[in-house]
């Protein structure tokens, strides 16, 4: 008569198991879903939205900085430049895309940077330092790659453009207002903005310039906008810490490896011949 149990059991068991791994199975087809989402949002067109002025004011605004900027350096020096600069610039349409936002403009200013406006403002500052850190993630990836195009072929060239990119990418994350570092630094302390205003103070008395005069005001600007909108839409500031770690963590990351990138190509720019 207690024959019976031991097969009851291997049953339940086997039963159990079978359970046990259709949950898993679930759990991993969500988790596979969801990277197939976040894989997805990576090929967004960051142009999507774009119509005929907003081609030409990107097109015919990178050809002026080209054409600006050839008149003081080498053209091939300044195009790869502008091509960086471009890429820094898609990077951050990408992540606007990515989060459902629109972009309006992509404007590129002579011997000042570019930049991409939204239609659509992000919904919370976790969100706004994402879109400022794709820039310089894009920006350094494409200086890295002519960095390998140099150690491939020993273009000075090349490792001139590697270089400039890589300034250009660090400069942009300083915590100054409209600069991709005061929006990242938003969603790890504002305080750091006191570092960037101190920075922009000292150079307007040190070597006063119109346009250090004018970034100073953009920047002041940037910290009063931010007050404000901290009365009126508090919701926007909220982040959690494993958020504003993340971001910290990238954040300080990309300078230090910005840094030494920068230091050890002006090193070898230093070393070859004139």
């Amino acid at each position: 008569m207690d024959s019976p149990k031991p097969r009851r059991t291997f049953t339940q068991v086997l039963s159990g198991l079978v359970l046990l791994l259709g949950v898993f199975a679930l759990k991993a087809k969500a988790v596979l879903i969801l990277f197939v989402e976040k894989i997805r949002l990576l090929f967004v067109n960051p142009f999507e939205g774009f119509g005929a002025i907003q081609y030409a004011l990107a097109g015919g605004s990178f050809i002026v900085t080209i054409a600006a900027y050839a008149t003081q350096f080498p053209l091939a020096v300044v195009i790869g430049f502008v091509v960086i600069t471009l890429i820094h610039e898609i990077g951050h349409a990408l992540v606007i895309r990515a989060k459902g936002l629109r972009a309006g403009f992509m404007v590129f200013i002579p011997f000042v940077g570019g930049a991409v406006t939204l239609k659509d403002q992000p919904r919370t500052v976790y969100d706004d330092a994402l879109i400022g850190l794709a820039g310089p993630v894009a920006g350094t990836s494409a200086a890295l790659i002519c960095l390998q195009w140099y150690k491939w072929n020993g273009s000075p060239r090349f490792l001139l453009i590697a270089f400039l990119g890589f300034v250009l990418n660090l400069i942009n994350l300083l915590p100054i207002g409209m600069l991709d570092g005061g929006r990242i630094s938003a969603a790890i302390s504002k305080w750091m903005w006191l570092i960037g205003g101190a920075a922009i103070v000292y150079k307007v008395l040190d070597q006063p310039n119109l346009l250090t005069i004018i970034i100073g005001l953009l920047a002041a600007f940037q910290v009063y906008a931010s007050i404000i909108r901290e009365k009126t839409d508090p919701r926007f500031y909220e982040i959690t810490g494993g958020q504003r770690a993340g971001i910290a963590a990238l954040y300080f990351a990309l300078v230090i490896f910005l840094g030494h990138q920068t230091w050890m190509a002006y090193g070898r720019l230093k070393l070859l011949p004139h």
